[in-house]
Protein backbone atom coordinates (compact mmCIF):
# COMPACT_ATOMS: atom_id res chain seq x y z
CA UNK A 1 0.00 0.00 0.00
CA UNK A 2 1.26 3.47 -1.15
CA UNK A 3 1.45 6.62 1.43
CA UNK A 4 -1.34 8.71 0.89
CA UNK A 5 -0.21 12.66 0.69
CA UNK A 6 -2.82 14.34 -1.31
CA UNK A 7 -4.00 14.92 -4.54
CA UNK A 8 -2.20 17.96 -5.48
CA UNK A 9 0.66 17.37 -8.52
CA UNK A 10 3.34 16.93 -6.08
CA UNK A 11 1.47 14.33 -4.13
CA UNK A 12 0.15 12.84 -7.45
CA UNK A 13 3.85 12.44 -8.09
CA UNK A 14 4.79 10.60 -4.87
CA UNK A 15 2.24 8.40 -5.84
CA UNK A 16 3.40 7.57 -9.34
CA UNK A 17 7.25 6.89 -7.77
CA UNK A 18 5.75 5.19 -4.96
CA UNK A 19 4.24 2.45 -7.17
CA UNK A 20 7.16 2.85 -9.71
CA UNK A 21 9.65 1.49 -7.00
CA UNK A 22 6.83 -1.32 -6.36
CA UNK A 23 5.99 -2.53 -10.27
CA UNK A 24 9.84 -2.03 -11.32
CA UNK A 25 12.12 -2.59 -8.17
CA UNK A 26 15.21 -2.12 -10.78
CA UNK A 27 14.46 0.86 -12.76
CA UNK A 28 16.87 4.00 -11.47
CA UNK A 29 14.52 6.18 -11.50
CA UNK A 30 15.43 10.13 -11.90
CA UNK A 31 12.07 12.18 -11.81
CA UNK A 32 8.60 11.67 -12.17
CA UNK A 33 7.26 14.87 -13.85
CA UNK A 34 3.23 15.35 -13.73
CA UNK A 35 1.20 18.01 -15.83
CA UNK A 36 -2.39 18.71 -16.10
CA UNK A 37 -3.12 18.33 -19.67
CA UNK A 38 -6.37 17.10 -22.08
CA UNK A 39 -6.92 14.23 -23.87
CA UNK A 40 -7.97 14.56 -27.77
CA UNK A 41 -11.61 14.53 -27.04
CA UNK A 42 -10.82 17.08 -24.39
CA UNK A 43 -11.33 15.19 -20.97
CA UNK A 44 -8.28 16.45 -18.46
CA UNK A 45 -5.84 14.16 -17.60
CA UNK A 46 -2.61 13.14 -15.75
CA UNK A 47 0.70 14.00 -18.70
CA UNK A 48 3.13 11.50 -16.17
CA UNK A 49 6.98 11.45 -17.53
CA UNK A 50 8.97 8.76 -15.99
CA UNK A 51 12.28 10.01 -16.54
CA UNK A 52 14.79 6.84 -16.02
CA UNK A 53 18.73 6.06 -16.20
CA UNK A 54 18.90 3.26 -18.86
CA UNK A 55 20.95 0.44 -17.59
CA UNK A 56 21.34 -1.18 -21.37
CA UNK A 57 18.06 -3.61 -21.06
CA UNK A 58 14.26 -2.50 -22.22
CA UNK A 59 11.87 -1.69 -19.98
CA UNK A 60 9.82 -4.75 -19.05
CA UNK A 61 6.60 -4.25 -21.86
CA UNK A 62 4.79 -6.53 -19.61
CA UNK A 63 5.20 -4.61 -16.83
CA UNK A 64 4.46 -1.53 -18.98
CA UNK A 65 1.42 -2.46 -20.37
CA UNK A 66 0.27 -3.34 -16.76
CA UNK A 67 1.02 -0.02 -14.59
CA UNK A 68 -1.48 1.95 -14.94
CA UNK A 69 -4.11 -0.63 -13.65
CA UNK A 70 -1.69 -0.65 -10.49
CA UNK A 71 -1.35 3.35 -10.30
CA UNK A 72 -5.29 3.89 -10.38
CA UNK A 73 -6.56 2.49 -7.37
CA UNK A 74 -4.03 4.30 -5.82
CA UNK A 75 -4.49 7.94 -7.10
CA UNK A 76 -8.05 7.15 -6.58
CA UNK A 77 -7.32 6.58 -2.65
CA UNK A 78 -5.51 10.16 -2.75
CA UNK A 79 -9.19 11.55 -4.78
CA UNK A 80 -7.37 11.64 -8.18
CA UNK A 81 -9.76 10.28 -11.03
CA UNK A 82 -7.72 11.70 -13.93
CA UNK A 83 -6.34 9.06 -16.36
CA UNK A 84 -2.67 9.02 -16.43
CA UNK A 85 -0.80 8.80 -19.43
CA UNK A 86 2.52 7.77 -18.63
CA UNK A 87 5.28 8.01 -20.92
CA UNK A 88 8.90 6.25 -20.26
CA UNK A 89 11.86 8.58 -21.28
CA UNK A 90 15.73 7.27 -20.80
CA UNK A 91 17.40 10.81 -18.97
CA UNK A 92 19.69 11.73 -22.21
CA UNK A 93 16.99 12.12 -23.98
CA UNK A 94 14.91 13.64 -21.79
CA UNK A 95 17.72 16.42 -20.77
CA UNK A 96 18.13 16.66 -25.12
CA UNK A 97 14.01 17.74 -25.38
CA UNK A 98 14.60 20.27 -22.43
Amino acid sequence: MVEREGNSLAGVARVVGAVLRQQFPDLQLVSVEVEEGHDAGGDPVLDVAVVYEPDGRELDVSKVVAFVRHLRPELSDIGEDRFPMVSYIPADEYADSA
